[in-house]
This record gives structure tokens, C-alpha cells and sequence, in this order.
């Protein structure tokens, strides 16, 4: 990856009006450090930056009281609303040494095993990379056409230049993969020829025994037949007194 030159300058007002003011004028704050030496206070054109990263380089040559300084891009701070760039993290590095840097993904083409009924997945977007800065490329490029189903491309597979590492993966863990598609019916179990359905669960209570009250005072249906008995005995009395008067 080349080292793409921009103007930058230093900037000694740090406060927040000041750096509203900063914002207005279409430049951005920075600040650059590393390597054992003090932060630098910076500006940056907000136009020159975004040609910048449009260039999908990482790496820059900052031209400051002329000379040029070796940076890499660590962090950029957006506004969640539009998107525009607030605040730039650089930090110092030297071409001789290695650095550690996130490199995207680019998947091409497509997967021989979606005619096969399957389905393509890229489980990784990006993976963290150590190397000189001459050898980090721009973004890995991963042919997926010849992936069948059930196969996959691992971390091992990637097409990457001698020298560089990836951390914090192993060799197996899959960067894509083709597998069957998962169907998930939402439609309910129908019972077995013979089965009775399946008895609505009842919430916050139990199932009333033979003779209690069912919920909402209704009498069970054992409670009304022994209720109907209890009458007819009451009845058949009153009628043997009534006889023997």
C-alpha cells in the first residue's frame, strides 16, 4: 500500500469554540502520536480527507512545516447524524517496522453451491493484519465462485502477501462458507391419525378437580351433578313428612 501525501497543519487552539469554529471552516481536528514523541495538534482539509479515504489507503505521508511524517489512520470519530467527520486518531510509523492494521473483505463472484439450494454466508467483514506498511493491502479480495455447498474458505485460504500475519483468528476459522438453508415452519403441529389434540394449556392456576369450583366461580361439571343429587334427596323427605301428617 502507497503512502498517500497530505497537507496538514498545527493547530495551538484546542478549545471547544475554537474547534466549532474549525469545523465551520471545513477542516478537521487530528491529533498525531507514537513512537515516543509528544502529540502533535493538527488540522486537516475535510475535502483533502475524504479523497483520502475514498482512495481505500490507510496510510499517509503528512506534510507538515516541510517535512514529511509517516501516519496510519487509528480511529475517525463521525456524527451519528450526518455523518461527517469529527475528529481524526493518527499515529507515527516508520516504513521499516511492522503495524497492525484492519483490512476489509471483498467478496467476488458467486457461490457454485446457490444452484445446489444453498445459501452463501461471509462470517468475517474484516480481519486485523501485521506487516511493513509497504506490504498491507488495500482490502482482500476472495473469489467465492468455485465454493460448493458445504464448503468453505478459512483464514488459512486467504490470498495474502509474504510477510503478512493475521491476528486473532486461527488458520480453520471460516471467513465464508455455502451451506443448506435452514427452513423454519411457523405453521402448528398437526396430532397423529388417532391422537386427541392437545388440551389448551390453562395460565396461572391448576386443572379443577371433579366436585370444585372451576375459575370465575362456575361449578365443575361433577360439582353440578352432586349438587342435583343432593336436591332430589332434600325433596324426597320433605314429601315422607308431609304424609305422615
Amino acid at each position: 500500500m502507497e503512502f498517500v501525501k497530505l497537507a496538514v497543519e498545527e493547530r495551538k487552539d484546542t478549545g471547544t469554540a475554537r474547534v466549532r469554529r474549525l469545523r465551520r471552516g471545513g477542516r478537521v481536528p487530528a491529533v498525531l502520536y507514537g513512537l515516543g514523541k509528544p502529540n502533535a495538534e493538527l488540522s486537516i482539509g475535510g475535502e483533502d480527507f475524504e479523497t483520502f479515504l475514498h482512495s481505500g489507503s490507510k496510510l499517509l505521508e503528512l506534510q507538515l512545516g516541510g517535512s514529511g511524517v509517516q501516519a496510519i489512520v487509528r480511529d475517525i470519530q463521525h456524527d451519528p447524524l450526518t455523518d461527517e467527520v469529527l475528529h481524526v486518531d493518527l499515529l507515527r510509523i516508520d516504513e521499516h517496522h511492522e503495524i497492525e492494521a484492519k483490512v476489509e473483505f471483498e467478496f467476488k463472484g458467486i457461490a457454485k453451491g446457490v444452484s445446489d439450494g444453498g445459501v452463501f454466508e461471509s462470517v468475517l467483514s474484516d480481519v486485523v493484519l501485521r506487516c511493513t506498511p509497504s506490504r498491507l493491502p488495500k482490502k482482500i479480495v476472495v473469489d467465492v465462485s468455485g465454493l460448493a455447498l458445504h464448503d468453505a474458505v478459512t483464514v488459512k485460504d486467504l490470498p495474502l502477501p509474504q510477510g503478512v500475519k493475521v491476528l486473532h483468528h486461527k488458520p480453520d476459522d471460516h471467513v465464508c462458507h455455502c451451506v443448506v438453508q435452514k427452513v423454519v415452519s411457523l405453521e402448528p403441529a398437526t396430532p397423529a391419525a388417532g391422537e386427541a389434540p392437545a388440551e389448551p394449556e390453562r395460565i396461572g392456576g391448576k386443572k379443577p378437580e371433579e366436585g370444585e369450583a372451576e375459575e370465575g366461580g362456575k361449578p365443575a361439571a361433577g360439582a353440578k351433578k352432586e349438587g342435583e343429587k343432593a336436591e332430589k334427596g332434600g325433596e324426597a323427605k320433605a314429601e315422607k313428612k308431609e304424609a305422615k301428617k
